[in-house]
This record gives structure tokens, C-alpha cells and sequence, in this order.
């Protein structure tokens, strides 16, 4: 039974199994006035014995059309509340979770309260002493005059592009958006009380990206629109064939069309031109294929991974495993990777020091106090923009598209992989002082 008349999430911890039992509910005074809403749309679909095509009355269509009505309200649900309340919580909670945590059930009850119950594994030991003064030599560069002719190219390059960009030419293919978008019924009032959190769109470049560059390009911050696009449709409702109409507001920017060097060194805490250069050189050195970026940041997680004790659970360790092989089984060489008789024993061990990076991260930003802003998130999704610079993120970047076609990721979800890859600068800073 939900007692609350706001939107919140429930933490159960399991030691035995190793494992936290979130449920996030949604009160029915935020939900009853989806009810009526999609009830009028089923009416106006509705061609049934004794009523002629739209005319059934309101109380037939949710007595009879009760499960599809029950059905969207779910799909909409984890959407607008599930999964952004749920990680929002456990960062606010500072809960550690290895891995990502699984929709297990969606439940409503018969006064239209929602339920959406997750679970998520626990680490079966976890013991972190100091790691800030552990003793550490950071993998050096290559001395090589052509890398510094590179770095110093790039960064003229960029700021020749920069000096051309307009801004005022609005939202363009390749940018990042930030946006929050909340359904509105036929009076124009907003549905789930415009209970929304941001969402975080790029502007892709391919043929299924059209329909959202139909309703973004050249729109500016601050504008507001409504529409009734079927990729937001179907982004928040992918199981329903009913359409609804969404406002739309643009809260943020960040171009692909000049890179934001303040942006840059305010993340990564540069203050002179000579520390900009020496940081950029770090994806430009590449030693047997690896920068040395990534190479720092790998060792320099290992070194805290190989002092302290931390403990999986095999569960967890499974589901990464399934994770890395539905990946590895699109590559051209999968058949021959598998006929290894190491395969197995190497995918385990990648699977476990992937858990274990992220389980060190999000400890070292929960124990440090390490928050999330708004340019935090802009100085990633800029860096994605520039292939030359992405081993600036040491770990893999969330999946955008679906189908071939660039659809919007939850901010809640980009603020917790934006708090890792900040743990990760907050580590090689600390080790690397001199």
C-alpha cells in the first residue's frame, strides 16, 4: 500500500543474498489523472456493440479497456518516475551497487497506485582504507616532437571553429539537447501534476534521426512547444499505440560545433595554457594501441582494487558476463575468440574488473563528497562529440541509439555515469601530485 502522496523509493537490504529490493511507488493522486486521460483516448478508438465508433461511454471504456489503460500507465510510469527516482535515490543514498540494478515487477493496485520494484547486488565485502597517498608512478608519455605538433594543431583548429560558430542559429545536427517534456490532456492541463526530469537527446545525422530534427533544429533554450513527435512517443511509451500530446521545453545546449575549452579545464581544473597542452597530450600518446590516459587511469584503479579488499557476488559477476558476450558476439571475430580455451576465464576476468572500476568510483565519490553539476554533464557529452578526446572517459559511454536511431537518455542515468568518470579524474589527481 502506498501512504505517501509524492513520488519515493523504498530500499530493502538483503545481506544473505547480497542484493537491495528498490521500490519506487507512485501514489495514485499523481496517477488518477492519466486514468481519465487515457481513457478518453481508448474512447475515441473504441467501436463496440451497442456504441457507435467513439461514443462508448467513459465508465464502459475503464471498466472494459482496464489492461491496456493499466498497461500504459506502467510503460509511462518507469519513464517519468522509475528509473530517474530510482538512481537519483541511490546516489542521494549513497548506495553502492555492483552493476546495473534490474526491473524485476510493475505492479497497480486497484486504487491506481504504482509500483515499480528493482533489484540490484551488494558487494559481499567491501573494505576501503586510505588510498590518497598509495604510492604511484603514472605511465609516462611518449617523447615523440609530432605529438606535441598534434596536440597544439588541435587545439588551434578548435579555436578557429569556435571564433566561426553563431549561436543564435539554434539547435543543430550533432548537439546535445537538454530537454523536459510532460504530457497535457485536451484543456491543455499537465498530466502527472508535470511531475518530469530532464532527458538528454543528440541531434543525430542518420535517416531514422529525422523525426527528432524535425521538432529540434533551430530551436533555442528556453523555447517551448508542444508536439506530439512519434520518437517521443515511442521513447515514452514504447508498448502503446495510443497517441498523446507532450510539451516540450528546452533547458540547455551543448554544440558539436565548437568545442568549449573553459568548459574542459573548469572540469578537469586546468588553470594555464602549459597544464591544457601537457592534458591533452594524454589522448594523443599511445603506447601498444593504449593512451595514456586510459593507461593511468587503469593502473590507478587497479593499485586501490589490488590494496583493498572488495568481494563480488557470483550473480553479479553472471549478469556482466552476459552482458560483455551479448556485445562480443557482434564482432567479425566471435567464433574465433570462443574457440579459445581461455575465452571463458578471460571474459570472467573482464567481467569482474569492470564491476570492480565501478564499485571503487562510486565509493571514492560517495566517501569524498564529490557532486554533479550541470557543466559537469556538459563537459562529458562535449567530449563524446570529439573522437580524438574520448579516452577522456575511462569508462564505456551509456547507449544512445535504437534501432540506428540517436533516442534520449534519462538525465538521472548521465548524472550517475558523469559521477564515476568525475571519481575517476578525482583518483589520478590525488595519486599523480607531486
Amino acid at each position: 500500500m502506498v501512504q505517501s502522496d509524492k513520488v519515493c523509493c523504498l530500499v530493502d537490504s538483503r545481506p544473505l543474498s547480497c542484493s537491495y529490493q528498490f521500490t519506487v511507488s507512485v501514489p495514485s493522486c499523481i496517477t488518477q489523472s492519466f486514468f481519465q486521460l487515457a481513457a478518453q483516448a481508448q474512447q475515441n478508438n473504441v467501436q463496440t456493440t451497442g456504441f457507435k465508433k467513439g461514443s462508448a461511454p467513459i465508465s464502459y471504456v475503464q471498466e472494459h479497456f482496464k489492461a491496456p489503460i493499466i498497461s500504459h500507465l506502467k510503460d509511462l510510469g518507469l519513464k517519468f518516475f522509475g528509473i530517474n527516482t530510482l538512481i537519483q535515490n541511490i546516489r542521494q543514498q549513497k548506495i553502492i551497487v555492483v552493476g546495473t540494478p534490474q526491473l524485476k515487477d510493475i505492479q497497480v493496485d486497484g486504487e491506481g497506485n504504482a509500483l515499480y520494484q528493482f533489484e540490484g547486488y551488494a558487494p559481499k565485502e567491501l573494505y576501503m582504507q586510505s588510498w590518497k597517498y598509495l604510492p604511484f608512478k603514472p605511465t609516462p608519455r611518449k617523447q615523440y616532437r609530432d605529438i606535441d605538433k598534434q596536440v597544439t594543431s588541435f587545439l588551434q583548429d578548435e579555436e578557429a571553429i569556435q571564433s566561426r560558430f553563431k549561436a543564435e542559429s539554434g539547435i543543430n545536427v550533432g548537439d546535445w539537447v537538454c530537454f523536459k517534456a510532460w504530457i497535457i490532456d485536451k484543456n491543455d492541463n499537465p498530466v502527472f501534476d508535470q511531475n518530469t526530469s530532464q532527458i538528454w537527446l543528440k541531434i543525430g545525422n542518420e535517416e531514422p534521426d529525422v523525426i527528432f530534427q524535425g521538432i529540434f533544429l533551430g530551436k533555442k533554450i528556453g523555447d517551448r512547444f508542444i508536439t506530439d513527435n512519434s520518437s517521443l512517443q515511442n521513447y515514452f511509451c514504447e508498448a502503446s499505440n495510443s497517441s498523446y500530446t507532450y510539451v516540450v521545453e528546452i533547458k540547455d545546449i551543448v554544440p558539436y560545433g565548437y568545442f568549449s575549452f573553459d568548459l574542459f579545464k573548469q572540469y578537469f581544473k586546468i588553470k594555464t595554457h602549459k597544464d591544457l597542452l601537457s592534458k591533452i597530450t594524454e589522448v594523443f600518446s599511445f603506447n601498444n594501441d593504449i593512451s595514456q590516459r586510459r593507461s593511468i587511469g587503469h593502473e590507478a584503479l587497479g593499485l586501490i582494487i589490488k590494496k583493498n579488499q572488495i568481494v563480488l557476488p557470483d550473480s553479479a559477476i553472471a549478469v556482466q558476463k552476459r552482458l560483455i558476450l551479448s556485445d562480443l558476439q557482434f564482432k567479425p571475430d566471435f567464433i574465433v575468440y570462443k574457440q579459445d580455451r581461455e575465452f571463458d576465464a578471460q571474459v570472467t576476468s573482464m567481467a569482474k574488473r569492470q564491476l570492480l572500476d565501478s564499485v571503487v568510483a562510486e565509493y571514492v565519490g560517495y566517501q569524498d563528497n564529490l557532486t554533479v553539476s550541470q557543466q559537469d554533464i556538459k563537459a562529458i557529452l562535449q567530449i563524446t562529440q570529439r573522437s580524438r578526446l574520448k579516452d577522456f572517459l575511462y569508462f564505456p559511454f551509456m547507449k544512445t541509439q535504437l534501432s540506428g536511431q540517436e533516442f534520449p537518455v534519462e538525465g538521472e542515468s548521465l548524472a550517475q555515469f558523469c559521477l564515476r568518470e568525475k571519481s575517476v579524474n578525482h583518483i589520478i589527481h590525488h595519486l599523480t601530485k607531486k
